[in-house]
């Protein structure tokens, strides 16, 4: 395998778990602020205590992902430019490179929201 494409491979590795990384934690966001809803009707509905205890719990474990993914998410964006930088100008012309920099800044926007 050439140079290149060896590079190739490792950026589109790195730019798909960046890519999965940042749609988790996206998803974790938005299934928190559901569960926090859940829980708020829950309550204000007069639902029996174990359920209410139970969304709470729920809500505690979606909450706890969040640092979780985020700080992960920033390991693997950190990974991603290191690769991105150390690459020969011949991979820089390529698809793979444009779409881990499109990548790249959406995930870094996702990581910047929270």
């Amino acid at each position: 395998m050439s140079e290149v494409q060896q590079e190739k491979r490792q950026l589109t590795i790195k730019t798909g778990v960046v890519q999965r990384l940042a749609k988790e934690l996206g998803v974790y966001r938005q299934e928190a602020d559901e569960q926090a809803v859940r829980v708020k009707q829950y309550a204000s509905q007069g639902k029996d205590e174990w359920d209410v205890k139970k969304q709470e719990e729920i809500l505690r474990d979606c909450q706890q992902m969040v640092p979780d993914t985020s700080r992960r998410l920033a390991a693997a964006i950190s990974d991603l430019e290191s690769c991105m930088n150390g690459l020969s100008s011949d991979s820089k012309g390529t698809d793979a490179y444009s779409t881990a920099m499109s990548a790249l800044e959406y995930a870094k926007a996702q990581s910047s929201s929270f």
